[in-house]
């Protein structure tokens, strides 16, 4: 499991998840490019839940290690999608 850190929020992901969003994020900002994505994240009860970040170049991204949690949150669909996203920018510019 791993925090993304992002301005003042901390949210609970995936290992994938999360390294597929920094990723997205460095192609973003490599592009000048910003978008909105929906992370599959654990709130602090331990439920899964849906939080919106927005990725652009001028707002920091860090991404921490955590305790793992065996209620994580689904998240295959969503880091296949942040990697073809990232693609799709990477090859557009």
């Amino acid at each position: 499991m791993k925090h993304i850190i992002y301005g003042l929020a901390t949210v609970l992901t995936t290992d994938d998840a999360a390294y597929a969003v920094l990723e997205y994020a460095a192609a973003l900002a490599q592009a000048g490019l910003a978008d909105t994505v929906h992370v599959p994240t654990v709130d602090r009860w331990g439920m899964a839940t849906t939080s919106g970040i927005l990725l652009a170049p001028a707002i920091g991204l860090l991404v921490q290690s955590a305790p793992d949690d065996e209620l994580h949150p689904e998240t295959e669909g969503f880091t296949s999608e942040m990697r073809w996203r990232t693609r799709a920018v990477q090859t557009a510019h």
